[in-house]
């Protein structure tokens, strides 16, 4: 009898030890799956230091809400059937249409909807892409579906603005040549999108030129002119290009959206296109030279820099491609950080730009008040439910 309790006590304390393992070993997985996940999808942590980004440090923030589902009728009524003369932008993957004011709907080619059995569906990393609104983002506020149909809806850059690469490189564009100072304005505009995106724990995976919209003359004013497109769809969409400007295939992760914002920069840089990386085969020796070479870099056709302020200024803003586009994803600086630099380098470009009794606060740069002003769309869902008919 004394030998079974024995055994009995033996047994217990043999599952108490294991069941205690056991917890120890899922709650030891637990924080290292969040560790990896938070250095994975938020290595930019917030944009507090980017001129309107949320959050604090390297904390990510949870999407405010799901994406809303429009009903496919809505957008079609607001769009009079997607009827030809609504069509505002033509691309690879979508055809843009001029929806309820404020908004477009981005129709996805039928190829696209179609090319699988039963079609495509939205994933649910794509309808998770609901952010704050931010006057440097063209925010996605919503999706509809059916038969053959996939749209989104998002807000609307200025009817001046061209993607970036047409300024840059297509001679054709009404649009003037960007100098200096709209470039370091596209830069930090582009930059304080990006921030907050990951600010909200929120990847774009297709950061490219033709992604960052510009209105040249909103650019040279204030933070409004610039605006971050297209974010998210590396998610559902997976194809290349075919332009020739592919910035490689990468993952979807926050210190790659930082090497490819680095890739841009170059391109304001030099005026350049990527060339399968050849742009920064042959730019970033040239920077790292010591003195660097920066006359070699720059592009020619935004002016000689006017003096040695500016050359500093630029030599920065070089620098800092230089680090976004560092081999080793772990030794990248955060989205954030980068925001940050491109801000001062703008503000001090802006203070060169006006006289000395127009300073404010001691000579610091105050920005348009767009920046801190809801958007356009702050009651997006409200404005979605009540498309126009």
């Amino acid at each position: 009898m004394r030998e079974s309790v024995e055994e009995a006590v033996h047994h217990a304390v043999v599952a108490v030890a294991a069941a205690a393992v056991v917890a120890l070993a899922v709650a030891l997985f637990l924080l290292w799956r969040n560790k990896r996940v938070a250095r994975a999808g938020g290595g930019a942590g917030a944009g507090g230091g980017g001129g309107g980004g949320d959050g604090d440090g390297g904390a990510i923030a949870v999407a405010v809400a799901p994406l809303p589902v429009v009903p496919l009728a809505d957008v079609e009524r607001a769009t009079d059937g997607f009827h030809p003369s609504r069509v505002i932008g033509q691309g690879r993957h979508f055809t843009v249409y001029a929806a309820a004011p404020g908004l477009a709907a981005k129709r996805m080619r039928p190829h696209l909807v179609l090319g699988e059995p039963g079609g495509r569906r939205f994933p649910a990393a794509l309808r998770s892409l609901a952010v704050p609104p931010h006057p440097n983002l063209a925010g996605i506020v919503g999706l509809s579906e059916g038969p053959g149909e996939r749209v989104l809806i998002v807000e609307r850059a200025s009817a001046g603005s061209v993607g970036l690469d047409a300024l840059l490189y297509h001679g054709g564009t009404d649009a003037p040549l960007l100098p200096w100072p709209e470039r370091a304005a596209v830069a930090a505009g582009a930059a304080r999108g990006l921030a907050h995106l990951h600010a909200h724990g929120v990847v774009h995976g297709r950061v490219r030129p033709r992604n960052v919209l510009v209105d040249a003359a909103a650019a040279a004013r204030g933070p409004c002119g610039v605006r971050v497109s297209d974010y998210g769809l590396s998610t559902f969409l997976h194809s290349d290009d075919g332009d020739g400007d592919d910035h490689g295939r990468l993952d979807a992760r926050a210190e790659n959206d930082v090497y490819m914002f680095g890739a841009v920069l170059l391109h304001l840089l030099t005026g350049r296109q990527w060339d399968g990386g050849r742009l920064a085969h042959w730019a970033l020796p040239l920077i790292r030279a010591s003195p660097p070479a920066l006359a070699e870099v720059l592009d020619e056709r935004a002016g000689k820099p006017a003096d040695k302020a500016e050359s500093r200024l630029l030599a920065r803003t070089a620098r800092v491609a230089l680090a976004c586009v560092a081999n080793d994803g772990r030794s990248r600086p955060r989205m954030a950080e980068v925001s940050a630099i491109l801000d001062d380098v703008e503000a001090a470009y802006r203070r060169r730009g006006r006289s000395p009794e127009h300073d404010v606060d001691g000579g610091e740069e105050r920005f348009s008040g767009c920046l801190l002003a809801p958007s356009r769309s702050a009651h997006r869902s409200e404005t979605l439910l009540r498309l126009p008919v």
